[in-house]
Protein backbone atom coordinates (compact mmCIF):
# COMPACT_ATOMS: atom_id res chain seq x y z
CA UNK A 1 0.00 0.00 0.00
CA UNK A 2 2.87 2.55 0.49
CA UNK A 3 4.44 1.64 -3.28
CA UNK A 4 0.68 3.01 -4.62
CA UNK A 5 0.80 5.99 -2.74
CA UNK A 6 4.41 6.61 -3.21
CA UNK A 7 4.20 5.83 -6.78
CA UNK A 8 1.05 8.46 -7.50
CA UNK A 9 3.46 10.93 -5.61
CA UNK A 10 6.34 10.50 -7.45
CA UNK A 11 4.99 10.71 -10.75
CA UNK A 12 3.04 13.42 -9.47
CA UNK A 13 6.40 15.35 -8.94
CA UNK A 14 7.75 14.30 -11.96
CA UNK A 15 5.26 15.74 -14.26
CA UNK A 16 6.11 19.04 -13.52
CA UNK A 17 9.78 19.15 -14.19
CA UNK A 18 11.19 21.26 -17.27
CA UNK A 19 13.44 17.88 -18.59
CA UNK A 20 10.10 15.71 -18.27
CA UNK A 21 8.23 17.79 -20.31
CA UNK A 22 11.01 18.58 -22.65
CA UNK A 23 11.55 15.03 -23.47
CA UNK A 24 8.29 13.55 -23.42
CA UNK A 25 7.24 17.19 -26.03
CA UNK A 26 4.61 17.63 -23.42
CA UNK A 27 5.18 21.46 -23.02
CA UNK A 28 2.11 23.62 -23.29
CA UNK A 29 -0.08 20.66 -23.66
CA UNK A 30 -1.74 20.19 -20.32
CA UNK A 31 -4.83 17.67 -21.27
CA UNK A 32 -1.92 15.13 -22.52
CA UNK A 33 -0.19 15.49 -19.35
CA UNK A 34 -3.60 14.89 -17.76
CA UNK A 35 -4.26 11.74 -19.65
CA UNK A 36 -0.79 9.96 -18.88
CA UNK A 37 -1.27 10.69 -15.29
CA UNK A 38 -4.68 9.33 -15.18
CA UNK A 39 -4.02 6.48 -17.52
CA UNK A 40 -2.76 4.51 -14.36
CA UNK A 41 -5.90 5.16 -12.04
CA UNK A 42 -7.33 3.76 -15.25
CA UNK A 43 -4.56 0.86 -15.59
CA UNK A 44 -5.70 -0.13 -11.51
CA UNK A 45 -8.96 -0.53 -12.45
CA UNK A 46 -8.41 -2.77 -15.07
CA UNK A 47 -5.82 -4.97 -12.71
CA UNK A 48 -8.60 -4.88 -10.04
CA UNK A 49 -11.13 -6.15 -12.60
CA UNK A 50 -8.51 -8.77 -13.59
CA UNK A 51 -7.58 -10.21 -9.97
CA UNK A 52 -11.60 -10.88 -9.39
CA UNK A 53 -10.85 -13.67 -12.32
CA UNK A 54 -6.71 -14.26 -11.51
CA UNK A 55 -7.25 -14.65 -7.79
CA UNK A 56 -9.14 -17.87 -6.97
CA UNK A 57 -7.61 -20.20 -9.87
CA UNK A 58 -3.99 -19.11 -9.49
CA UNK A 59 -4.25 -18.53 -5.06
CA UNK A 60 -3.67 -15.15 -3.68
CA UNK A 61 0.17 -15.01 -3.35
CA UNK A 62 1.33 -16.11 -7.03
CA UNK A 63 -1.66 -13.72 -7.69
CA UNK A 64 0.53 -10.50 -5.86
CA UNK A 65 3.39 -12.14 -7.52
CA UNK A 66 2.31 -11.53 -11.17
CA UNK A 67 0.74 -7.89 -9.96
CA UNK A 68 4.53 -7.14 -9.02
CA UNK A 69 5.63 -8.80 -12.32
CA UNK A 70 3.33 -6.78 -14.23
CA UNK A 71 4.03 -3.54 -12.06
CA UNK A 72 7.73 -4.09 -12.29
CA UNK A 73 7.18 -4.06 -16.01
CA UNK A 74 5.28 -1.15 -16.22
CA UNK A 75 8.14 0.78 -14.35
CA UNK A 76 11.01 0.03 -16.72
CA UNK A 77 8.17 1.24 -19.34
CA UNK A 78 7.88 4.34 -17.59
CA UNK A 79 11.48 5.12 -16.86
CA UNK A 80 13.06 4.05 -20.05
CA UNK A 81 10.97 6.29 -22.12
CA UNK A 82 11.06 8.94 -24.54
CA UNK A 83 8.43 9.10 -26.34
CA UNK A 84 4.76 9.93 -25.16
CA UNK A 85 3.87 6.23 -26.34
CA UNK A 86 5.92 4.31 -24.21
CA UNK A 87 4.64 5.94 -21.08
CA UNK A 88 1.52 5.96 -21.96
CA UNK A 89 2.10 1.86 -21.87
CA UNK A 90 4.07 1.87 -19.13
CA UNK A 91 1.30 4.13 -16.89
CA UNK A 92 -1.61 1.67 -18.08
CA UNK A 93 0.82 -1.44 -17.47
CA UNK A 94 2.01 -0.65 -14.04
CA UNK A 95 -1.19 0.46 -13.00
CA UNK A 96 -2.48 -3.03 -14.30
CA UNK A 97 -0.15 -4.80 -11.80
CA UNK A 98 -1.19 -2.22 -9.08
CA UNK A 99 -4.42 -2.95 -9.97
CA UNK A 100 -4.32 -6.51 -9.19
CA UNK A 101 -2.17 -6.10 -5.93
CA UNK A 102 -4.14 -3.70 -4.44
CA UNK A 103 -7.46 -5.79 -5.12
CA UNK A 104 -5.82 -8.93 -3.66
CA UNK A 105 -3.53 -8.32 -1.10
CA UNK A 106 -6.21 -6.93 1.32
CA UNK A 107 -8.58 -9.74 0.86
CA UNK A 108 -4.86 -11.77 1.50
CA UNK A 109 -4.87 -10.09 4.57
CA UNK A 110 -8.42 -10.55 5.75
CA UNK A 111 -8.30 -14.32 5.20
CA UNK A 112 -5.11 -15.01 6.94
CA UNK A 113 -5.11 -13.10 9.90
CA UNK A 114 -7.33 -13.23 13.20
CA UNK A 115 -10.60 -12.12 13.15
CA UNK A 116 -9.89 -9.42 16.46
CA UNK A 117 -6.77 -7.72 14.23
CA UNK A 118 -9.04 -8.06 10.65
CA UNK A 119 -10.54 -3.96 11.06
CA UNK A 120 -7.24 -3.09 12.54
CA UNK A 121 -4.96 -4.10 9.71
CA UNK A 122 -7.35 -2.86 6.86
CA UNK A 123 -6.59 0.81 8.79
CA UNK A 124 -2.94 0.35 8.80
CA UNK A 125 -2.80 -0.33 5.17
CA UNK A 126 -5.09 2.76 4.24
CA UNK A 127 -2.49 4.85 6.55
CA UNK A 128 0.38 3.29 4.91
CA UNK A 129 -1.31 4.65 1.48
CA UNK A 130 -1.31 7.90 2.86
CA UNK A 131 1.96 7.76 4.22
CA UNK A 132 3.46 6.91 0.65
CA UNK A 133 2.31 9.54 -1.31
CA UNK A 134 2.40 12.35 1.97
CA UNK A 135 6.52 11.13 2.50
CA UNK A 136 7.13 12.10 -1.10
CA UNK A 137 5.25 15.15 -0.78
CA UNK A 138 6.65 16.51 2.42
CA UNK A 139 10.99 16.11 0.32
CA UNK A 140 9.74 17.74 -3.14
Amino acid sequence: MTLFGYDQGVFGGVIVTPDFLNTLKLNNNTSLVGTVTALYDIGCFFGAIAAFSLSEPLGRKKTILLGTTIMSIGAILQISAFSVAQMIVGRIVAGIGNGINTATAPVWQGETCKAAWRGKLIVIEMIMNIAGFSYLRRYE
